[in-house]
């Protein structure tokens, strides 16, 4: 999901375009269509909680696994499963930021 931000404007994105494959127009403010936006905000607060600030790549890829390894997908199901009430919020404030 392409929302906009400057991480999806890079080189990765270059092989998709050259195939031909284009996203969507996603709206800016509507993080809460993307489900694993809710995963990366734990996994950020989990980080938080360390005894440590990791210093290095090294240290930071050890408990960003750490935390994808304790990743439950049935968790974090309930936020796909309100994706369509979520769309229609975001159609009723035509795109900008919904409440929820």
């Amino acid at each position: 999901m392409e929302d906009g931000s400057k991480v999806h404007l890079g080189k990765a994105r270059l092989p998709c375009l050259q195939h031909g494959v284009h996203g969507f127009k996603w709206p800016p403010s509507s993080p809460d269509l993307n489900p694993i936006e809710k995963v990366w905000r734990w996994m950020k607060e989990e980080i938080k909680k360390l005894p440590y600030v990791p210093k290095n790549r090294e240290d930071m890829c050890r408990e960003l696994q750490a935390l994808w390894d304790r990743v439950d997908p049935v968790e974090f199901r309930h936020y796909t499963e309100q994706l369509t009430c979520k769309i229609e919020d975001v159609i009723g404030v035509r795109g900008l930021a919904t409440i929820n």
